[in-house]
């Protein structure tokens, strides 16, 4: 009797693909009823244990303005910028830390560039070692050129290696996911959404497939 506990008890949890919802106590060290700020903190740990660095924020849409984007910037690891009408354009700014590390631009493909926009003023372009939280009066000024008006921006997904986003309280879904290895070839991949409801964690939905490595 002793021997089949013991073996029972180094089982997996659950075998092949499965789904679920947690609506009570917790998972991953994720605890239902916990606010967003909460549930951000228990990320972080989690996300080093499991090996995921990043949440994706379901139902933000594109910024038509940059005004919003000043405070929130240095939340993030990258910014989008893009033309909404006519032929594709978009910059696509890389943060290291504090400061802007990479521009790229273009439409389907992109190069990098050390400032945009290129024929803009150093005092309007944004350009490679600009500090993070100087880039919204940038925008600011580009956004206000003619050229530029009509563009979006479009935030990253959420990194877990900086501070909370206050703005996450408005957002009701979150998604994160991370994959292990069953064993030489297979692999096991988890979807986690994370439903709030009046400012608590109301349920997690998990999705578990695991599929084949072919070398």
């Amino acid at each position: 009797m002793l021997l089949l506990i013991v073996i029972s008890a180094c089982k997996k949890e659950k075998q092949g693909d499965y789904s679920e919802t947690i609506t009570k106590g917790e998972k991953w060290g994720i605890q239902i009823g916990s606010t967003p700020a909460e549930v951000f903190a228990q990320l972080q740990q989690a996300g080093k244990t499991l090996d995921f660095q990043n949440v994706a924020i379901y139902g933000r849409k594109p910024y038509s303005s940059p005004e919003k984007l000043a405070g929130i910037l240095p939340f993030y690891y990258a910014l989008t910028v893009y033309n909404n009408t006519g032929t594709l354009d978009r910059a696509v700014f890389l943060f290291s830390g504090d400061k802007v590390q990479q521009i790229a631009t273009g439409g389907g493909l992109t190069s990098d560039v050390t400032k945009w926009p290129d024929g803009a003023a150093d005092d309007t372009a944004i350009k490679i070692d600009d500090p993070v939280n100087e880039m919204g009066a940038k925008l600011l000024k580009i956004h206000q050129l003619p050229a530029y008006a009509a563009y979006g921006f479009v935030l990253s997904d959420k990194p877990l290696n900086k501070a909370y986003d206050p703005d996450l309280n408005n957002y009701t879904d979150w998604q994160f996911v991370f994959s292990d290895f069953i064993s030489s070839n297979v692999i096991g991949s988890s979807t986690v959404k994370l439903h709030f409801s009046a400012g608590r964690l109301e349920r997690m939905d998990h999705d578990y497939r695991e599929g084949q490595i072919f070398n």
